[in-house]
């Protein structure tokens, strides 16, 4: 159970990740580390100052992390990785439709404990970024301070994108949730099919209002 709760909460501060204005590279584009410190401390204390009517009003909350998130999270790629071999057999209709069931699954999954959580961008600490400016891949570590319990390692999968660079993959530890939720899925999709899963990731959706994506990697 510990490990699910740190998992949900390296999971809410990947949701976390956009762009930001200050401190931009000569191409213009904020680079990877200066992403998640700054992204991350925006969308917790924007949660810390509204949690009340965010408790109140949850789909507001689901609202603002996909404003933050769709721009800056790349969606295609993670499902593609997700996915593995599952992607390349998928229908095109297919292939949108798990974009959106995933999306929503995180969201949903990950919102409550964010509101439930005492979260603060005091607890995450970034190293600065070694990378290039010609690098497309970086990949951008940190630690998640704990009271009573040692650092727990964390590290962001990001790459370089026409809009900037964007995160798709976080590991915990050295345990990729790409690769948890391929080893999850994919057993699924051999045994049920393609549309089961996505209507089991649908299902726990369906109550709440969630932004549309518009999957355009196929």
């Amino acid at each position: 159970m510990r490990t699910q709760r740190l998992f949900i909460t390296i999971m809410t501060l990947l949701l976390s990740v956009a762009a930001s204005a200050a401190d931009k590279t000569a191409s213009g584009q904020l680079p990877p580390d200066k992403i998640v410190q700054q992204t991350a401390s925006q969308m917790l204390s924007a949660v810390s100052s509204q949690r009340a009517e965010l408790q109140q009003h949850p789909d507001e909350l689901y609202g603002l992390i996909g404003k933050i998130l769709l721009p800056h999270f790349d969606l295609g790629y993670a499902s593609r990785l997700v996915l593995g071999p599952y992607w390349r057999t998928a229908t095109p209709a297919q292939r949108q439709a798990f974009q959106q069931a995933f999306y929503k699954y995180l969201v949903h999954s990950y919102a409550n404990r964010l509101l439930q959580g005492n979260y603060s961008d005091r607890n995450l600490q970034v190293d600065p970024w070694r990378g290039s400016a010609q690098d497309n891949h970086a990949m951008v570590r940190s630690r998640v301070l704990r009271a009573n319990a040692p650092p727990v390692q964390v590290d962001y999968a990001m790459v370089r994108t026409k809009d900037g660079w964007q995160a798709f993959d976080v590991s915990i530890e050295g345990i990729s949730y790409v690769m948890n939720y391929r080893n999850q899925f994919g057993p699924e999709i051999q045994q049920k099919g393609m549309d089961e899963l996505i209507k089991r990731l649908n299902a726990g959706a369906e109550k709440a209002p969630v932004p549309q994506i518009h999957g355009d990697d196929f």
